[in-house]
C-alpha cells in the first residue's frame, strides 16, 4: 500500500470506513473463492508436474508462498465444493465468507444443501455453530485420542501434548475446573451437593480469589456474574498442577468433578451437544450419556417457568442455572460466543419495574451488556412476547424466537421488526413508527361538523 492510499483510508469518515471494509471484504470473499474453485481445477488436471512441481501443495508453496497445510485446507475445500455446486455458487457471489463455508461443508449433504444454505444466509456466524452442534458429519474420522509425555533427558523438561474428541475434552476440562478450585480451597470440606451445582463452584473459585478485605456482602450494584468454561490461561497450570495434587493425595477417590460436569443438551429437533464443544455428534454423545457421568438438560422451545419475587434484584443460582442452559452456556448477544464473565441482564431494567424473572432475564458477556448500556444494542420483547429484538445502530435488527439463536431481520419475513415500540440504538430514534393521525380526537367546531 502506498502512503498516498494509506492517507485515503485514515483521511475517510467512520461511514465510509466502515463502507470501505464491508466492500473489501466482499472482494476478497469473490477472489478466495475464485482462487480456491480455480486451484481444484488446476489440481484435477494434474498441472503440478508440467510447472515444475510435485504436487500441487508443493507448488503453490514455491510460487505463491502458501503454507503447506494452507495449501491443503485449501485443496480440501475446493475437492468438497465440487459436490456442491449451488454453495459453490453462493461462495463465489460473495454471499457467504470462507469460515461459514468451510463450517458448512462440514455437515452438508446432497440432500440437506438448500437447507444449511438457508440456515446460513439468515444467521450469524456464532448462530449457525450453535444450529449445526449435535449434526452428523458425513465426512467426519473418530479423533484418535492420544496423549504424549516426553522427558529431555538433558535438561530433566517435560514436554506435553495431545488431542481429546469432544467428549474427552469436556471431561478433562470438567476436571480441570474442579482442580482449580481444589488448588484454592480444601474441597474434602465442600457439601457434594455444593459441587454439584456449577454456578456455586463458580461462586467458590471468585470467592477464594477475592481479597480478604473485599470479601463483603453482595450488594444492589455488584452484578451478579458467571464463567462457564475451563480455567482461564493465567490460571490454567495452576489448576492443572491441582488436578496431579488430587490424584497424588487421593489416588483413591471416586469424587468427580460435578461442579463443571459435562453438560449435553438436548433439543426438540434431535440434536445433542456439549456447550462449548460443538463439534461431537449426536450419535457419538450417546456413549458419554449413558455411562452416566453427565449432566444432560432437555431444552424447550421457550422453557421460561422460573421466577422470584420483586424484592431480589439479582438472579438466584437457580435462574443462573436455567438461564445458561436456555442460552446453551453462552452470550444471547447475536453473532457473540463468549462464555466467560456472562452478566444476567434485566430487559425491561429494574429501576423501571422489570422483574428477575427468567421471561426479563438474558445472559451477556461483559462486552455486549457494555454495549447495551452505552444504548449502542438495545435489547427489547416485542408485543409478541415470542420474539426478542436486538437493535444495533443503523437499522440492524436480530430476532430470537422463543430464545432460539438469533436471526437476521430480512429473514423474519412479516414477523420482522417493525421498530413500533421498545428501545433503539442512540441516533434511531427517527426508526420508530409513531402513529400519527391529520384527524383530531378535539370535539368538532361549529360549522366544521
Amino acid at each position: 500500500m502506498t502512503l498516498a492510499a494509506l492517507n485515503t483510508l485514515t483521511d475517510q469518515s467512520d461511514t465510509d470506513l466502515t463502507a470501505t471494509i464491508t466492500d473489501a471484504h466482499r472482494q476478497l470473499t469473490h477472489h478466495k473463492a475464485r482462487f480456491i474453485l480455480a486451484l481444484t481445477e488446476f489440481h484435477d488436471r494434474e498441472l503440478a508436474r508440467a510447472h515444475g512441481a510435485p504436487t500441487t501443495a508443493a507448488w503453490l508453496q514455491l510460487t505463491h508462498g502458501v503454507a503447506r497445510r494452507t495449501a491443503y485446507e485449501y485443496l480440501g475445500v475446493g475437492a468438497r465444493l465440487k459436490n456442491f455446486p449451488l454453495l459453490a455458487q453462493t461462495f463465489l457471489a460473495a454471499a457467504f465468507s470462507y469460515s461459514i463455508v468451510r463450517l458448512l461443508l462440514r455437515y452438508m449433504t446432497p440432500e440437506n444443501q438448500e437447507e444449511l444454505i438457508e440456515l446460513a444466509r439468515t444467521h450469524p456466524f456464532a448462530e449457525l455453530v450453535l444450529l449445526l452442534a449435535g449434526r452428523d458429519q458425513p465426512d467426519s474420522r473418530p479423533t484418535a485420542n492420544r496423549i504424549s509425555v516426553v522427558t529431555d533427558p538433558e535438561t530433566g523438561e517435560v514436554r506435553i501434548w495431545g488431542r481429546l474428541d469432544p467428549e474427552r475434552g469436556a471431561e478433562f476440562m470438567a476436571a480441570l475446573k474442579i482442580s482449580e478450585l481444589a488448588n484454592l480451597i480444601d474441597i474434602d470440606g465442600v457439601d457434594e451437593e455444593v459441587l454439584e451445582d456449577p454456578a456455586a463452584v463458580e461462586k467458590l473459585i471468585e470467592r477464594a480469589r477475592t481479597p480478604e478485605d473485599e470479601k463483603s456482602e453482595e450488594t444492589d450494584r455488584e452484578p451478579r456474574t458467571s464463567r462457564f468454561g475451563g480455567p482461564l490461561a493465567p490460571t490454567l497450570f495452576t489448576a492443572f498442577m491441582g488436578l496431579i495434587h488430587m490424584v497424588r493425595s487421593h489416588p483413591l477417590s471416586r469424587v468427580r468433578a460435578p461442579g463443571a460436569e459435562v453438560n449435553v443438551l438436548f433439543t426438540q429437533d434431535n440434536r445433542a451437544f456439549i456447550p462449548g464443544h460443538h463439534g461431537g455428534q449426536t450419535g457419538q454423545l450417546m456413549r458419554t450419556i449413558l455411562n452416566g457421568s453427565v449432566r444432560y438438560h432437555l431444552l424447550s422451545r421457550s422453557g421460561l417457568t422460573l421466577k422470584v419475587t420483586r424484592a431480589t434484584r439479582l438472579a438466584s443460582e437457580a435462574q443462573v442455572k436455567a438461564l445458561l442452559n436456555v442460552w446453551r452456556f453462552q452470550c444471547a448477544g447475536p453473532g457473540c460466543d463468549h462464555t466467560r464473565f456472562l452478566e444476567f441482564h434485566h430487559i425491561v431494567p429494574w429501576a423501571e419495574g422489570g422483574a428477575t424473572e427468567l421471561a426479563n432475564l438474558i445472559p451477556l458477556c461483559s462486552g455486549c451488556h457494555a454495549l447495551v448500556s452505552a444504548g449502542i444494542m438495545t435489547v427489547h420483547i416485542d408485543s409478541d412476547p415470542r420474539f426478542l429484538r436486538f437493535r444495533l445502530p443503523g437499522g440492524a435488527s436480530y430476532t430470537s424466537e422463543n430464545r432460539g439463536p438469533a436471526v437476521t431481520d430480512q429473514a423474519m419475513g412479516q414477523w420482522g421488526d417493525r421498530y413500533f415500540d421498545g428501545p433503539v440504538p442512540r441516533g434511531d430514534e427517527h426508526r420508530l413508527q409513531v402513529w400519527e393521525h391529520p384527524d383530531s380526537f378535539d370535539e368538532p367546531l361549529e360549522g366544521e361538523a
